[in-house]
Order: structure tokens, then sequence, then C-alpha cells
């Protein structure tokens, strides 16, 4: 880009005059700037005037809108965007610090290792913000983390990069971006990609800042590189830096797998991990530094660092427990507390009767012509041993999905009692089930509708299995079908393969109380979809018996930004709560019977002083009608401390 486009004291947009000139490099030039009308810095990012074809121009708007949406501590937010003189531009936080790249160039061995960890728990705690909201950063790279003050790591650059929302059909095989030395191997090879090709690249930035350097480098040649992602095993970072914990070993080795399936599903469960395997070296959880590193010279435990200990688990309560991870010592200026909740739930049912409550279920299959004959077969045997697993009377059906849906078992619009003689026809029809070119996923749950409405007092719930985006309906239609099925059945969707886009088939799940998971590979003997069918069905067992929601008390003032769900599956429950007292919330949740699930909470605190104690939260599982008025079940209160020097870092 030529400098003379753009000149200090430039106004852009009649708004925002150019101050000084911070970078330049080959996606643009960012300029610091002074918005006046809300006397405030700004950084203003410009696309290169010789980018600004339509396909650069399409990216460039796609971040502006997709971008901006995205609120989180660890995202560089957006908060303008315009054109002027043939240039696009991006109005964003101004941040002051310095990337990771430049970190690495100073310390070309290497940070310690607790803190290379916790640097990358950060960056792994902002990529579950962004793969919740369907976006996929494709270019996470050292250059790309920026460390502020307080030892912050904010993620930048999506979009620029090239990021992708998965409802928006703009992921297309073929398309390449990314920096070669960070690339996942199937983007190196331009197939579809997804957040564990983020992951990929954050295990490589991980590396790097353990050793100095990346897995795999170019040395000139880009090709090479690439190669060597698709082709060659890693190094082992202990054969680079002796001393790494094992643990830490192996599982930098998981996210640097060459098969997208072989590496973790979820960017917040590499934050966990990370911060848990950290927490074993050093004896206590790790939590945000409270300033930056005046120098990353040394090795060991870090006394900037505040720990806190996992709190007791509350005494069981009609036998269930309640457990919670969470940073009891915060910086005083902190206003955000991460918390992992664990609920155990009794070990018998609450009520006799919901082994006896009537149940209903539809089993809706979308299985494409695409899909491959081995996946096809696996996905039928999987539905006819859920069928074989259903109690004795409880009723069924099993609909082929198509431009219409039709009844694959019965061949008459209705359910059946599962007996030995109903689940043996069902297991013939599976065999026979013939894949299909279209999906009309509102058609197939108005089907589903009419099926279930015989049975009113019964737990009715579908399960959808499918491998296809919507072709053969317009959003409005499924808009139209989801408003009329709203509190008549919950929907549970499996996607097999990554053929299918998330936004559909999330207004499903929200609609209609569902989850959504992914099932990459029915052929694999790994593939867990047998054991969550028969998870989800279990849960339907209980459903009518025991109510529960987890209850979010926040004493000390503040808000509850996010609840979402961890395991059996992940399904986000934020937009599902309602609140039931000033300051307190109830999100709906299902923990089948001596089982535990996992939820993660953000929460946000009032700002306090030095010394300040408070109970951030006060968490608690309760018995909803028809079970129950409200008891609870389990109790667990969160209390965290402002403190500028933590019991441990006072101890050394």
């Amino acid at each position: 880009m030529r400098g003379t486009l753009n000149v200090a004291g430039m106004h852009i947009g009649g708004r925002y005059r150019l101050e000084a000139l911070l970078g330049r490099g080959g996606m643009g030039e960012v300029w610091r700037a002074h918005d006046p009308r809300l006397d405030r810095e700004v950084a203003v990012k410009f696309l290169p005037p010789h980018l600004a074809d339509g396909h650069a121009v399409e990216r460039f708007h796609r971040e502006a809108q997709v971008t901006a949406r995205l609120q989180h501590a660890g995202i560089t937010q957006v908060f303008d965007s315009g054109a002027q003189d043939g240039q696009l531009h991006l109005v964003m936080e101004l941040l002051d610090g310095r990337n990771l790249g430049t970190v690495l160039q100073e310390q070309t061995s290497g940070l310690p290792v607790h803190r290379a960890v916790d640097l990358a728990a950060q960056a792994a705690d902002a990529l579950s913000y962004a793969h919740g909201a369907d976006i996929v950063h494709r270019d996470i790279k050292p250059a790309n983390l920026m460390l502020v003050a307080g030892g912050r790591v904010k993620v930048c650059d999506f979009g620029i990069a090239g990021f992708v929302q998965a409802d928006s059909g703009l992921t297309r095989e073929g398309s390449l971006m990314g920096t070669p030395d960070y690339m996942a191997p199937e983007q190196c090879q331009g197939r579809r990609v997804d957040g564990r090709a983020d992951l990929y690249a954050l295990g490589c930035v991980l590396f790097a800042l353990l050793t100095g350097k990346p897995p795999f480098t170019a040395h000139g040649d880009f090709r090479v590189v690439m190669m060597d992602h698709i082709h060659t095993p890693p190094p082992r970072l202990a054969s680079l830096r002796p001393g790494v914990p094992v643990e830490l070993d192996r599982f930098v080795s998981v996210l640097l797998s060459k098969d997208p399936t072989d590496r973790p599903d979820y960017a917040g469960a590499v934050a966990d991990r990370l911060r848990d395997l950290i927490s074993r070296r050093t004896g206590a959880p790790l939590s945000v530094p409270r300033q930056a590193p005046t120098s990353a010279s040394t090795s060991g435990p870090d006394p900037r660092y505040a720990y806190a200990g996992r709190p007791a688990p509350a005494p069981p309560a009609s036998g269930f427990t309640m457990e919670a991870d969470y940073e009891k010592f915060l910086p005083p200026e902190a206003t955000e507390v991460h918390t992992i909740v664990t609920v155990t739930g009794a070990g018998t049912a609450a009520d006799d009767s919901a082994a006896a409550a009537p149940r209903a279920l539809v089993l809706l299959l979308g299985l494409s012509e695409g899909l491959p004959e081995a996946d096809l077969r696996a996905a039928t045997a999987v539905v006819a041993t859920a069928i074989d697993g259903l109690d004795e009377g409880a009723s069924f059906a099993v609909v082929a999905g198509s431009d219409h849906a039709r009844m694959l078992y019965p061949d008459t619009m209705r359910l059946v009692r599962a007996n030995a003689e109903t689940k043996a026809e069902a297991r013939a029809a599976l065999a026979g089930l013939e894949p299909i070119g279209a999906a009309a996923f509102g058609r197939w749950l108005r089907l589903a509708d009419r099926l279930l409405a015989a049975h009113g007092d019964a737990v009715r719930t579908a399960i959808l299995l499918m491998d296809l985006t919507v072709t053969a309906e317009s959003p409005e239609e499924l808009a139209a079908v989801l408003a009329s099925c709203v509190g008549r059945f919950s929907c549970h969707v499996r996607g097999i393969g990554t053929d299918w886009e998330v936004a559909p088939i999330s207004s499903i799940t929200t609609a209609l109380s569902g989850t959504m998971d992914i099932v990459m590979d029915l052929s694999e003997p790994t593939s867990q979809l047998a054991e969550d069918l028969a998870s989800l069905i279990a849960r339907t067992r209980q459903a009518s018996a025991r109510n529960l929601a987890l209850r979010v008390g926040m004493p000390g003032g503040g808000q509850v930004r996010f609840v979402k769900q961890l395991t059996p599956s992940v399904d986000d429950l934020t937009g599902r709560g309602y609140q039931v007292a000033p300051g307190t919330g109830e999100y709906p949740i299902e923990v089948p019977d001596g089982e535990s699930c996992d939820y993660h909470l953000l929460l946000d605190l009032p700002p306090g002083s030095h010394d300040d104690g408070v109970v951030a939260a006060e968490l608690s599982i309760v018995a909803l009608p028809p079970s129950g008025e409200g008891q609870t079940l389990a109790r667990l209160p969160m209390p965290v401390r402002r403190d500028a020097e933590p019991p441990c870092a006072r101890s050394r």
C-alpha cells in the first residue's frame, strides 16, 4: 500500500482523525486515530486498494458484520466500518501491548512453561467464545495474539485473515487462507475446516512459545512446510525442551494430530485441560497474571500469578452434589469470574414413577447420497440398537427424510409400542433405508409433531440425525414450523460429517429445548453415537418424574453473562434462563441418575476494592414442578476475594 493514501491529520468517515501509522503489511495499514465524538483513541485498519476486488470486499464486510458481534475480553472489539476514497476500513479497539511474535523474537528459546501454557489457555477461552458463535479464525499465530496490560491475551484479526461463519455457506473447498507455519493439515489441503483447525494452530503456537519456533518452518518455501503439516509427524516437545511435563508433551501432540477427529472438539475443553496441567505442576489452578511481566527469563512459578483451591463439595442433599472450579483470589480490578460447575445426580430416580412414565420418541433420519455407505449402515445399526434399548411400552416411530418426510416404520401415521416384535420390525425397516437427496427440516418436524400430538401426557422427544444442509424449504418455512412446535416436544440434533450448517440446526435445538453435537465419522470404532443416543433416551426416562434447574444467585450484584453445558454434550443454556427474583436466575438442566454433567458459567461482578471479600454467586440445584416445588437439592457458595498478593505469594 502506498503511504500517501492515508496521512496524519486526515479525517476518515468525517469522524476519525488519523494520528500515526502503527503498521503496514499484506492485509493493509493500521493507524492510530482519535474519535472526537466519544473522545477516545481507536485503531483504523485499511484494506489495500489492490485487494479491493469482489471477494476481498465480501470478506471485509463479513468481518465488519460478524466480528462486531463478538463481545469477549479476549477478542479485539470492532466499533465501526466504512469506505473512503476507494479504501475499505474498520474502526477497532486500540490495543496497547506487543504481539506474541515480538515476544518470541526477544525470547528465542521460549517462555517459562507456566507462562506459555497460561497464554495458550487464554487464547483458547477466546476461541471457545468465537466457535460458540460459529466463527472460525483460520489464522491463529503469535502475531495475531496481542499481549496487553495485565498479561491478558487478545485474539486479533478475525475476518481480515478470513473466518468461517458456519451458517453463511461461504466456506468452500479449495479456498486457502492462513499462515503456513501454523496451518492445519486439512487447511493446507484446501478442505473445509472447523474450529479444530484453530486448535491445531493453537498447538503450533504453544509449541513455539515453549521452544522458540513452531513444529515446522517454511525456510523460504511455504510448499515444504505445508507438506510437513500434512505428512510429517511433529517433533516431540521433550526433544526440544527437556524437562517439559510429560502430560503437556502428550497434550500438545494431541492438538497437532493430523486427523481433526483426533483433536479435542471444543476449545473450552482445551483451556480447561491446559489449566489443569499447569495446576498439577504448581500445585493449584493458575489464574490471569496481575501485571505484564517485566522479565520472562526466570523459570519456575511466578509469584505474580494468583492461585485458588477447589472449594469442598456441598454436602449431599437428596443424593445430589455440586463442585466448582474457579479463581478464588482475583486482582482488585477484576470483574469476571469463570467457573466450571459439576453436578452429579442421585444414584436412584427421585420418583419411582420415572420408569413407568409414558414416553414417545420419533427418530428423524436425513442421511444423504453423499454419505459413505459404511457410515450410512453404521447409522442405521446405531439407531436399531437405540430402539432395542427402549423400555417396553414406550412409543416410537422412525421417519426417513426427503423433500417431504415419510414413515420408515411403522407404515401408518402413528407411533407403535416398543416390544420384541416392533423392535425387530424396525430393525428390518432400517436395514432397507435408502439415502436421500434433499433436506426439509421444517417438514420433518411437522410430521414428528403430528405423530407426537396424540401423546399429550408423554415425555415427547425427537432425535434428528442428518448430514445435509437445507435445500428443499425456505428459512421462513422452518421458522414457522418451529414457532408452532415450541413447547410441544424437544428435539436433539446430531450432525454427521461436515456438510451441514450450524444456524438452522441451532435454531431447531434452541426453539425445541434440545442439544446439538457433531459425529465426524460413524464408521470409526471410537464413534460415541450409540452411547449418546442411549443417554438421550435414558434422559427421557426421568424427564416427567424430575425437572431440575441450576439456580444462580448474585448476592453481591453483577450478572450472569452465559451458562453453557459442556458434558455430556455442548449446549448454550443462556437464552433458556429466566429470572425468579432480583439477581437470581434459573437454567433448566437434565442430570441422569448417577451421572455427572459439567457447566461453564461466566459471571460479571461489580468493581471492588483491595481486600474486598464477596460471594460471587450462590449456586443451587432445585426441583421444579411437577416433580417438585422449588426444593433445594444441593447448594454451593462461590466466595472470592480481591487481593493484590494472594496467600500463596505471601508465603514464599
